[in-house]
């Protein structure tokens, strides 16, 4: 599960290869599998995870 800045968590899966995503303070959201960089918006507070 990862957890946002407001305290929302959520397990995400990369759309590419169906692997967990996990994050890293350089890149963001990325899939270690396939190396996808993923952007999205958290649904809580609306800014960028």
């Amino acid at each position: 599960m990862l957890r946002h800045e407001c305290g929302y968590e959520l397990e995400i899966y990369c759309k590419r290869c169906g692997a967990p995503v996990v994050y890293n303070q350089r890149l963001g959201l990325y899939c270690p599998a396939c190396g996808r960089e993923v952007t999205m918006v958290c649904h809580r507070c609306g800014k960028k995870w």
